[in-house]
């Protein structure tokens, strides 16, 4: 057999592999520059502007002060009570009547059980809903302020009629003198607890007083049974007029000493009034006393009231302090605008080489009205530039003056577009702007959140 022939086979060299690798490497390559790109490149944030309210006025306890009387009773006996809690008494009207011996105050009974108390139902479902509405944990006040509260709803049986009821049933029974009536020496309005803070005048508030909010102590005068000579009976508010007073921090107190009024509300029940303010400060601490006509009856058991002001607040448009900025601008009296085929305008003067002079149109399509003047961008008009009115050169202005603006770029149309603004109220972190401003921003408009790299008419990718 003949020898075996050995080939050697040699590798050849495949192209097609070094072209695979090379085009993976190029879109690596472009891949790592887009990412680039795209993380090194600011980012424009887009913020959509809504109707809200702002509020950072921080609630106070303020002490409540009002024109109060306690009346005691004239002997010892039984009193019957006939008109309910918050009601206004007249001078020489019966307030309330006294018997020794105690059959007036069976006989009332008897004519209470027979009433229809539906009414009182209704108003115990109020008292409880309040409570509930207000309540917070471990408030001694508030829990005792709705025993009190319950307590005179319950003895508040149809008070209306029960004098002339007990009239008629005292004289078929052949007793009516055996009662006295108690009548009230001045008008007023009656209340039936007391607290012990009557007679506080403005010379005994002190910082010290306000460490008593939660802790007040309400004592019931109408109660059952026979009282003393000398018992507390019930109390008389006689005027209308009534004070809140509260401590100030030097912030509270630098936004009020140059006002005579302000708005207050009660937090518990949301009811907003405007009060006259006084100012003084007492022992390195600032007050105020916040008077008023209204309400009064409405808190005429209530010692200590949470209130706002409202000085930090607003309601309006709500946007970021970011997207604020400020562009300055020619001003144009409006009365040297004119209508163009391109809409508004201003005519100029021109001059050629030959100093022969002439007159353009100049598109004012892009300023903004505000007031009696265009706002006319520095890309528009120069300085030195004459305009004319629509009657000719008799009448000239010379751009000159100029005002500035606040206000944010717009980009519902997808570039940039500045919109002025009216601040109404700022915080640390938003505005709240009108959304009555000429040219201005409404609701659901959509803005820049930082304008600082952007100009006028650029688009957003």
């Amino acid at each position: 057999m003949g020898k075996r022939k050995v080939v050697s086979m040699k590798k050849r060299f495949r192209p097609q592999s070094s072209l695979a690798f090379f085009l993976l490497l190029l879109i690596v390559v472009y891949i790592v520059v887009l990412a680039w790109g795209y993380f090194a490149k600011e980012h424009i944030s887009i913020y959509e502007v809504n109707t809200t309210d702002i509020s950072d006025d921080a609630p106070l306890y303020g002490f409540v002060m009002r024109a109060e009387e306690i009346v005691n009773s004239e002997e010892s006996a039984y009193i019957n009570y006939y008109l309910s809690e918050g009601s206004r008494i007249g001078k020489g009207d019966v307030a309330y009547t006294e018997d020794t011996s105690g059959e007036v105050s069976k006989m009332l009974e008897q004519i209470r059980s027979k009433k229809d108390n539906s009414e009182n139902i209704s108003k115990m479902r109020e008292v409880i809903a309040s409570f509930y509405s207000s309540f917070h944990n471990a408030n001694y006040s508030e829990v005792t302020k709705l025993h009190y509260d319950a307590e005179n709803v319950l003895m508040d049986l149809n008070q209306g009629n029960l004098y002339s009821d007990l009239k008629k049933a005292m004289a078929s029974s052949g007793k009516a003198d055996s009662f006295t009536k108690v009548m009230a020496k001045k008008s007023g309005i009656i209340a039936y607890s007391m607290d012990g803070y009557e007679t506080t005048k403005e010379e005994d508030i002190t910082k010290k007083l306000f460490d008593q909010y939660g802790s007040v102590a309400r004592k019931q005068m109408q109660k059952e049974g026979s009282v003393a000579a000398g018992s507390p009976v019930y109390k008389l508010v006689t005027s209308n007029d009534w004070s809140i007073v509260v401590k100030l921090d030097d912030s509270y107190y630098q936004e009020l000493k140059d006002k005579t009024s302000v708005r207050v509300t009660i937090t518990k029940d949301d009811i907003s009034f405007n009060a006259q303010v006084k100012l003084w400060d007492k022992d390195g601490t600032h007050f105020a006393m916040l008077s008023t006509s209204r309400y009064m009856e409405r808190y005429i058991n209530d010692r200590f009231l949470q209130i706002e002001f409202n000085l930090k607040s607003a309601s309006g448009l709500k946007i970021p302090n970011s997207s604020v900025l400020k562009k300055n601008y020619y001003l144009v009296p409006k009365k040297y605008a004119v209508n163009g085929d391109d809409g508004i305008g201003a005519t100029r003067k021109t001059s050629d080489p030959n100093n022969k002079a002439g007159h353009e149109f100049v598109s004012l399509k892009s300023s903004l009205l505000v007031g009696d003047n265009y706002y006319v961008g520095k890309n528009t008009l120069s300085d030195g530039d004459i305009l004319i009115t629509k009657f000719g050169d008799s009448e000239q202005y010379r751009v000159h003056e100029t005002g500035e603006l606040s206000g944010v770029y717009y980009v519902n149309q997808g570039y940039c577009q500045f919109r002025p603004i009216e601040v109404l109220y700022k915080n640390k972190e938003y505005s709240i702007v009108s959304d009555h401003t000429a040219n201005g921003l409404s609701a659901y408009d959509h803005i820049v959140v930082d304008p600082t790299y952007l100009n006028d008419d650029d688009f957003i990718e």
